[in-house]
């Protein structure tokens, strides 16, 4: 049995909605360029030229920036399924902003908790 359409696949998106998924999209993959910066920054920073507490500081603010990052992607994937818009750059920026994070945390274990 077939089940019934959805009210977002019955109508097709307005152009607003893709126009705005769009900008959406190329935000957060801008986001996810950040981060990966941020990231370069933060894996190349010595203890010597910045000081251990600003490494600390560098590795907060990309946590908290990635998990909220990984938030907004989730909001915005769930709107575009909702509107009946395509998910493909959104689940891509999702999708690497949960392997920065598994990657880092990853790091994070081997060279600080387990030591």
């Amino acid at each position: 049995m077939n089940a019934p359409a959805s009210h977002a696949a019955a109508t097709p998106p307005s152009r607003r909605a893709q126009r705005m998924g769009r900008v959406l999209d190329g935000l957060l993959l801008a986001l996810c360029a950040v981060l990966v910066a941020l990231s370069y920054y933060g894996f190349t920073l010595y203890c010597e030229s910045f000081g251990c507490m600003g490494r600390g500081l560098v590795w907060m603010l990309w946590a908290v920036l990635a998990a909220a990052s990984a938030a907004v992607a989730l909001g915005v994937r769930a709107w575009q399924r909702h509107c009946g818009l395509p998910t493909r750059a959104s689940g891509a920026a999702l999708a690497l902003l949960l392997a920065l994070g598994a990657g880092h945390g990853v790091y994070w274990l081997i060279t600080t908790a387990l030591r």
